[in-house]
């Protein structure tokens, strides 16, 4: 036996839309380069895909900065 859902048929079609739209890779990536032109814009940074440096610098401020049980080894 299949379970069925009832929605209202707007609904329906309002998520069809939206299955469409995100089905469509190239809005997406117009939509992301907008979002990285406003965040430049707002806040005067690029970071692009180079995030390298920043996962580095997290991670040794953590490392240098929590405690552990090993420090008392």
């Amino acid at each position: 036996m299949k379970d069925v859902i009832q929605i209202p048929l707007k609904e329906y079609e309002d998520m069809k839309e939206a299955i469409s739209l995100l089905k469509d890779t190239e809005l997406l990536k117009k939509l992301n380069r907008l979002v990285e032109l406003l965040y430049e814009e707002k806040y005067g940074l690029y970071l692009g895909d180079n995030t390298s440096d920043l996962k580095e610098a997290a991670i040794n401020k953590g490392w240098h900065e929590s405690n552990s049980p090993w420090d008392h080894v």
